[in-house]
Formats: structure tokens, C-alpha cells, sequence
């Protein structure tokens, strides 16, 4: 399990909430014109094309402040690229700060982010607050985030604090298969260790996987939206 987790950490790590590579070119200087207005949501999204590199040169300097701008407005997706930035995003702008990360984040996770719920869970359980960590890490499941589904696979087949349950790892781990692009080598284990569950657990697992479905918030669906729910932002300003 250890070592499929290893292999999936980049992808699961990876910011989906990007403006996307092929744009329209009237997106920037609409959203450069929202944000010289104050809009939050705006300089966010600028904030991604500068760290990305779409539409405009990459700059990660001008993405960061325009994530700090974006925060300090009340944007919850800026507080969360923030947030990324001390923990690690930031090397040679910021100095990596896990207290802030975790502050940053924490505003996207209560706003209802699944990626944002996911690195909370993670940063209370290495921090000792395993019970807060798995509470967030369910938040984050229950959206269908795959991320969260493969962490509750990964704390419950034996993290330091937890009690095993073998249930659970194999329905999450499914759970997470479904949404994901699975390799043989990751199916293969589930089945392996599927063949080696109890009638009781195999029972159990089957019913969390039955009862299972998952709901996304709204900020969540913005966040996977990228460069669409950029271009809605613009479209909405625009009939006012």
C-alpha cells in the first residue's frame, strides 16, 4: 500500500484549479480590469495564469502576491494557493511556514475546497491531531475527492494513531480506483487484499461502497472548473 500511495502523491498533489493552456485572448485583460476593481475572484484567477503560464508569462512572484491580494479580499481558493505557497510551493519567494499553510488552507477547507480538506487532514495528523485530521479527510472523501478517499485507504490499513480496519481500506481504495485512472499494479493489491478480508469485512466494505455518493460544494466544482468558471466570472461581471 506504502508504496502505491508513493506513486500516486504527485498527480494527487497537482493544483486543479488552473485557468486552463487554450483561452480566450479578451480572458486576461477582462480579469486584469475586474481585478483593478477589487474583485477577489479575479486576481485569483490571475493568479493561477501567472503561476501557470497561460495567457501570460510565468511568473510566480506576481502569483503569489496576487493570491495574498486575493486572500486578504476573502477569496478562499486564493488562500488556499497561498497556503501552498508556505508549505513548500514558495521556495525563493517565501519562507516555508507550516502554521501558516495550515492557517491558509483552513480557510478554503471551512469553505468547503475537497483539495483544500484533504491537505488539512494531513497536516493535523502529522501534527498529532489524528482524530481532527481524519474528520477532515472524510469532509474531503465525502466531495468524492479522490485524493481523501486514498488517504482514509492509506490511514486505515495502519497509520500511527489509527486503528486498522480493513473495511474501510478496501472500500476507500476502491472508491478511489473508480476516480481515478488505475494501473495494474494498484488493482492488483486491492484484489489481493480483498481476497484476504473476512466475510464481515468484505460485508462492510461492500456497503460503504453501496451507500457511498458523493457531493461535491460548489467552491469545489468552481476549483475543477478552471478557465470555464474564469470565463463565467467575466460573463456575469459583464451584465451588470
Amino acid at each position: 500500500m506504502r508504496t502505491i500511495i508513493k506513486m500516486m502523491t504527485a498527480a494527487i498533489l497537482v493544483a486543479v484549479a488552473g485557468c486552463g493552456n487554450a483561452q480566450s485572448p479578451t480572458l486576461i485583460p477582462a480579469l486584469e480590469r475586474l481585478a483593478k476593481s477589487g474583485n477577489a475572484e479575479a486576481i485569483y484567477y490571475l493568479g493561477m495564469a501567472y503561476q501557470t503560464g497561460s495567457g501570460v508569462g510565468e511568473d510566480h512572484a506576481k502569483a503569489l502576491d496576487a493570491f495574498r491580494r486575493a486572500a486578504e479580499l476573502g477569496d478562499p481558493l486564493g488562500a488556499y494557493k497561498l497556503g501552498c505557497y508556505y508549505a513548500g510551493q514558495g521556495a525563493g519567494l517565501v519562507t516555508a511556514n507550516a502554521a501558516l499553510a495550515l492557517q491558509y488552507k483552513l480557510v478554503a477547507a471551512n469553505a468547503g475546497y475537497a483539495l483544500a480538506q484533504q491537505d488539512v487532514g494531513i497536516l493535523y495528523a502529522q501534527d498529532g491531531d489524528v482524530p481532527k485530521g481524519l474528520g477532515w479527510l472524510e469532509k474531503s472523501a465525502a466531495q468524492g475527492w479522490s485524493g481523501g478517499l486514498m488517504t482514509l485507504a492509506s490511514v486505515y490499513n495502519g497509520a500511527a494513531g489509527v486503528k486498522p480496519d480493513a473495511a474501510k481500506t478496501a472500500a476507500y481504495f476502491r472508491l478511489f480506483l473508480a476516480r481515478s485512472e488505475p494501473d495494474d499494479k494498484q488493482t492488483a493489491w486491492l484484489e489481493n487484499f480483498e481476497e484476504q478480508l473476512s466475510s464481515g469485512d468484505k460485508a462492510r466494505a461492500g456497503e460503504i461502497v453501496g451507500r457511498y455518493r458523493p457531493m461535491p460544494t460548489a467552491l469545489t466544482i468552481k476549483a475543477l472548473s478552471g478557465q470555464r468558471a474564469a470565463e463565467a466570472l467575466v460573463k456575469a461581471t459583464a451584465t451588470r
